[in-house]
């Protein structure tokens, strides 16, 4: 896992975005997996339609969303994840 004051500024935006409340619905899965390949590790199966994502022993699996904003879901998932990692 990186650390969180080491980030890019679009993954910092990203990841910024995930951490609001109310939960975001305008986060394009390319941002969204570029978040995820900076602060954990990411492994794309199914060419690319399923996403295994590990931060220490936590593992999530998301599913990409073609064309549409990444589901208010997985924000939440992934919002407990980082908050878990102390990413927020």
């Amino acid at each position: 896992m990186r650390d969180p004051n080491n980030l890019t500024p679009r993954v910092r935006v990203t990841l910024n975005h995930i951490e609001h409340h109310p939960t975001t619905h305008n986060i394009a899965w390319d941002d969204f997996i570029a978040m995820l390949k900076e602060v954990a590790d990411v492994e794309e199966r199914h060419t690319g339609t399923h996403v295994v994502v590990r931060i220490g022993n936590d593992r999530q699996v998301f599913t990409r969303t073609d064309g549409a904003p990444v589901p208010e879901k997985t924000v939440l998932e992934a919002r407990r994840m980082f908050k878990d990692a102390g990413l927020m």
